[in-house]
């Protein structure tokens, strides 16, 4: 999809080095360091096994980088983050409806959003509601409703996810806000396995649709839970960091036949059957391996040191989950974006415009970190917005 590249990132080079210019912005080199160190293992590993070294993964860190340096200088506050957020959702929109990927040109409108414009939409709706000032009870709403659609259009962890946030919203109200962070993550972590068990039942009595059923009922079959039976490369990617943990195998599809058959040995021992189609599950239309993970992925491929971006990634989707709180009106997009990225570096491959995403997370991560920066945008967006709704019935009246 040559994710790596794309329109924006011609502006981020055009200002990138602006970045390391002098000036009163908060700046960390830390993201930049690992994404040079990341970039570095790819490198050896190409190398070291002899695979391509212009292959878009082997380049993401780098772009991730650049990304960073360049929304770095555009934005430096949540609101002006957000901006940028709501600029990329609207590129990837029309991305995926005018180009799009094989995925979404199959001219499904079921396609077209779990594949491509669900994030996009999210985000738009998102920051519609903050440019509004809306309340949680109402971000909560048009969250649950996207959910909604997303059962609909057979999209479950992007309905998983809207209705994590919407409960996330309501804990971080509940009691003024006083609730432990132990038991909000508790609760978050019961709401995933209480989502996934309901999802189950509805979907075997049709409540979901047709094509969900046929879904649910090919992937449960009682052995695994339903999270293994639906992302089924965990098994492909432990083995192959088992084997290769420090340098990787330089691609996916240079995992040896002996790691790949291995692979299907373990999976079978924790609960897969015997009949599971790895060769259709763990392998794209075009025969490439597919690991559908950014963190396992990278690890598998590059080493442990490609690991560290999408760790300190995590540890940032974390902040925007639960600690960014003081970012006002845009904490909902900023919750959202942390645990869509969280569930996109578990459980999903690279895909177009995710390192600009990741991008934004990472510099909301540091606005956060900056006393007074991440709320003196918001602050004055609400206050911009309540006045006018407050003067517009006044001017009608005279």
């Amino acid at each position: 999809m040559n994710f790596t590249i794309t329109g924006f990132s011609f502006v981020c080079v055009a200002i990138a080095l602006a970045y390391f210019l002098p000036s009163d912005r908060r700046r960390t080199l830390l993201p930049i360091a690992l994404a040079v160190v990341g970039t570095a293992a790819y490198l050896a590993s190409a190398w070291m096994n002899g695979t391509d070294p212009l292959s878009p993964n082997v380049f993401a860190y780098a772009s991730f980088a650049l990304y960073f340096c360049g929304i770095s200088v555009l934005a430096r506050d949540i609101q002006r983050i957000a901006t940028v957020m709501l600029g990329i959702a609207c590129g990837s929109t029309v991305f995926f409806v005018l180009i799009g990927t094989f995925l979404t040109a199959t001219g499904s409108i079921t396609d077209l959003w779990k594949y491509g414009v669900a994030p996009a939409a999210t985000v738009f709706v998102l920051y519609l509601g903050a440019a509004r000032g809306a309340r949680w009870p109402t971000v909560a709403v048009l969250l649950i409703g996207l959910a909604g659609v997303s059962l609909i259009l057979n999209y479950r962890s992007h309905a998983l996810v809207c209705g994590g946030v919407a409960l996330l919203l309501a804990l971080s109200k509940y009691k003024g806000g006083t609730l432990p962070l132990v038991v909000r993550l508790a609760t978050v972590v019961a709401f995933g396995a209480l989502f996934s068990w309901l999802l189950e039942l509805a979907a075997r009595d049709g409540l979901l649709g047709q094509s969900l059923r046929e879904k649910v009922l090919m992937q449960s079959d009682g052995s695994l839970p339903m999270l293994l039976a639906g992302r089924t490369e965990p098994p492909l990617s432990l083995t192959a960091i088992f084997q290769r943990p420090l340098l990787g195998w330089g691609n996916a599809d240079n995992i040896s036949r002996e790691a790949y058959v291995h692979a299907q040995h373990t999976a079978m021992q924790i609960g897969f059957d015997r009949s599971f189609p790895f060769e259709y599950a763990w392998k794209l239309p075009n025969g490439s391996l597919s690991l559908h993970s950014i963190l396992l992925g990278s690890w598998a491929e590059a080493g442990v040191l490609a690991a560290l971006v999408p760790l300190w990634l995590l540890w940032a989707c974390y902040r925007l989950i639960f600690v960014s709180g003081a970012a006002g009106v845009w904490t909902p997009l900023l919750m959202y974006l942390g645990m869509q990225a969280t569930w996109d570096i578990l459980f999903s491959p690279w895909s177009y415009n995710l390192p600009a995403v990741f991008a934004v997370i990472a510099c909301s991560y540091v606005a956060l970190q900056t006393p007074g920066r991440h709320r003196s945008g918001a602050a004055i967006d609400y206050r911009l917005f309540r006045s006018v709704r407050n003067r517009t019935p006044t001017r009608r009246a005279s």
